[in-house]
């Protein structure tokens, strides 16, 4: 049987392909696309229009144990990655069934942003391998000339290690807040009743050297919260979604909560917000606190920046004890840090954990100048900036 090689006209008088011409182009446009996919390294398989295999990788081949002799011209890739006959993303895609998405994916799906029409899952297949696998699912249709889809291929990417450590990370942060929470709570009351124990006491006694002892107890007393607190903010730097922390608004938010008189505030940051961990905004209050202990006079701050071919450099000075000459190096390198010194070992890990970095560079007889390096792409401004 010959095959015309006449164009037929469609119905609008268009030329159209004759059926078995476009059936042989499909089948060469698949078997390019199977033999890419073979040689690929990334587990993929790839079926026809008529839910066949037609391609079945040796990557996924170690991935479900299942060898490409054993599903080449089969519909039951399903029942590789599921234990029983159901559709994947592929059979959905070349069926163009996007209705039943949810129904066989339910929330664990989305329109992927690489094709069009592309659609990609992660769930948990507990049929493959000892335990389960979690896979992330890509699925691509493949199209001839006209753009009907004429297969799918579909892609993994084994994501068990990765979310099993996730898994364990955040079940171990979880257990780890809640004690702490726990211990906080009971320690921070213990501490208050022994408290009101000594003033007790102390108002009990006449002796000088008795009362002496008891205002001492009653200092130390009111240093463990304070001890405390540094604990459970230090613990939070990492637990949240890095986002936008916009200075003055921080600045201004923890000043609305302090009791200050006499602090001289400059805040010349314009609109000026930075991208790191939430704890940034904690920043600014263990240094401004830092500043109100050890100011000599009445406090003075000021908080400015300057955009240099590094980034950007945000600048903290006040007037308060300065640090000498011998330690502005080794302050943020400490390995066993004391209460005095927490605020700074505090503020260099926010910092270093945001991907910025700090140094201090005072002169020890004004007062306190840090100097925070902020890498492009990691500071903003919201309004015009000139």
């Amino acid at each position: 049987m010959t095959m015309t090689t006449e164009p037929k006209k469609s119905g609008s008088g268009k030329s159209a392909e004759p059926v078995s011409l476009r059936a042989d182009l499909s089948k060469d446009i698949l078997a390019i696309w199977g033999t890419i996919i073979r040689t690929s390294s990334v587990p993929q398989f790839l079926i026809d229009q008529y839910h066949c295999v037609i391609a079945w990788n040796r990557a996924l081949e170690q991935l479900t144990g299942i060898k490409y002799e054993e599903i080449l011209g089969t519909s039951q890739h399903g029942k590789a990655f599921y234990g029983v006959t159901r559709p994947c993303l592929a059979d959905l895609l070349v069926d163009e069934s996007f209705g039943d998405m949810t129904l066989w994916y339910r929330d664990k799906y989305m329109e992927s942003a690489g094709a069009d029409n592309a659609y990609e899952a992660t769930d948990f297949f507990p049929y493959m391998g000892n335990g389960g696998k979690w896979l992330h699912v890509t699925a691509v249709p493949v199209r001839d000339s006209n753009g009907t889809v004429i297969g799918t291929v579909e892609s993994f990417e084994d994501l068990t290690e990765r979310t099993l450590l996730e898994r364990a990370l955040k079940l171990s942060n979880q257990k780890l807040n809640l004690m702490n929470g726990v211990a906080y709570h009971e320690i921070e009351n213990k501490i208050t009743s022994v408290r009101g124990y000594v003033e007790l006491s102390r108002k009990s006694v006449k002796d000088e050297m008795a009362i002496k002892c008891f205002e001492a107890e009653e200092t130390i007393l009111k240093q463990i919260p304070e001890l405390l607190h540094y604990t459970m903010d230090y613990q939070k730097i990492g637990t949240q979604p890095l986002r936008w922390v916009n200075v003055a608004g921080a600045v201004r938010s923890i000043l609305s909560l302090m009791e200050i008189s006499l602090l001289r505030m400059d805040l010349d940051v314009d609109a000026l917000e930075l991208f790191g961990d939430p704890t940034l905004e904690m920043m600014f209050s263990y240094l401004i606190n830092n500043t109100l202990k050890q100011a000599k006079t009445a406090p003075e701050i000021r908080i400015s920046f300057a955009e240099i071919p590094e980034g950007l450099r945000l600048v903290y000075e006040d007037n308060s004890t300065g640090i000498p000459h011998t330690r502005k190096h080794s302050q943020f390198k400490e390995t066993i840090v004391k209460a005095d010194n927490f605020c700074t070992k505090f503020v260099h890990d926010i910092l270093e954990y945001s991907c910025m970095s700090i140094k201090e560079t005072g002169d020890p007889d004004k007062g306190l100048r840090f100097e925070v390096l902020v890498p492009h792409g990691a500071f903003r401004f919201t309004d015009l900036h000139n």
